[in-house]
């Protein structure tokens, strides 16, 4: 594709996203003036440490949580409404630029917005409310269509000496659809929970399992997951992944993620959609994006040593060399 048409292509998209994404700034501004942080950094009367930052604001809940905390301010500054800079022991501080905006969600009651709304869980409402459940399935599968066909054209080494593969949460199985047609010696599988089989089609290329990432994943040479662990946070993110190792041959096997690699500091269109969307994941689900050093801590922790290849693949569909890219990643 031209370069031309590449950024026509990539500054669509990005439009597209920050229309479906705009409702975010006026909320995160409500909550900035709610939650006094303006007052709290002006009245100080210099620039603030996250930590002395949290100690001041008031919240119902009690405790500030500071990882939820940091992510707002990197979004913020990233909006050019706070400054960032460090002082003589390298502690980053903020300083107010013109008017702050801030989200809900900060107190460490371990509740996400999304719960105080409706009073349950994202995955339990979407499994007792069928058509949202169908709307939700169906968007994740056209994002999925963006993307697929040029993982399984331009990433084939990938796939290479695999003989069974499992997509872990992969909803209504397109994605595993396009690595079965790619791969017909690959024996594949779509592993989700019930309410999403129930609002599946049946596909003779895919075998489909029922069932639940935490407690099983299905053996197999390979697991896939595409943008499943942006949706649970650190601790159920490692969970997820050691059920991954237990899955995979003790002599062998692969883990093959695609996932957001978050760059605040990248110019790349898709950047304040990628910022954005770590404040969506907080509100609804309790999950995040996450940079690279982020991504390199999850794996080691959860157990695997061997990174085998990282790529970037844009959400256009188009490889790319830029930070802000859905990164497939396989790893031992």
């Amino acid at each position: 594709m031209a370069a031309e048409n590449l950024e026509q292509h990539q500054a669509a998209q990005a439009k597209l996203w920050s229309y479906i994404y705009g409702y975010t700034e006026s909320l995160v501004l409500k909550s900035a003036v709610q939650l006094d942080i303006p007052d709290i950094i002006h009245n100080h009367g210099k620039p603030m440490s996250l930590s002395d930052l949290a100690r001041r604001i008031s919240s119902p809940s009690g405790a500030v949580d500071h990882n939820r905390l940091y992510r707002i301010m990197r979004y913020l500054v990233y909006m050019k409404f706070f400054t960032k800079e460090s002082d003589v022991n390298g502690e980053d501080r903020y300083g107010l630029a013109p008017p702050a905006k801030y989200i809900d969600g900060l107190s460490n009651d371990g509740t996400t917005a999304l719960e105080k709304a409706v009073g349950m869980g994202i995955w339990e409402y979407l499994s007792k409310n069928p058509k949202t459940n169908s709307i939700f399935n169906e968007a994740l599968a056209c994002d999925t269509r963006l993307l697929m066909s040029a993982l399984v054209s331009e990433c084939k080494d990938m796939f290479q000496g695999i003989k069974s593969l499992v997509d872990v949460g992969g909803g209504t199985g397109t994605a595993v659809r396009y690595i079965a047609k790619a791969f017909p010696y690959i024996n594949c599988t779509v592993y989700d929970l019930p309410h999403v089989a129930a609002d599946s089609l049946t596909y003779p290329e895919v075998t489909r399992v029922e069932g639940d990432m935490f407690k099983y994943i299905p053996k197999a040479d390979a697991i896939l997951m595409k943008c499943i662990l942006h949706d649970w946070a650190d601790e159920e993110s490692i969970q997820i992944l050691k059920k991954c190792k237990e899955a995979l041959p003790s002599d062998g096997g692969k883990v093959i993620l695609v996932d957001i690699v978050l760059n605040p500091f990248s110019e790349h269109p898709y950047t304040k959609v990628r910022m954005v969307s770590d404040l969506d994941m907080m509100q609804s689900c309790g999950g995040k994006e996450r940079t690279e050093e982020e991504w390199k801590k999850l794996i080691y922790v959860a157990g695997f040593s061997r990174s085998l290849a990282d790529r970037d693949v844009n959400e256009a569909g188009i490889p790319s060399g830029n930070g802000d890219s859905l990164r497939p990643r396989e790893f031992k």
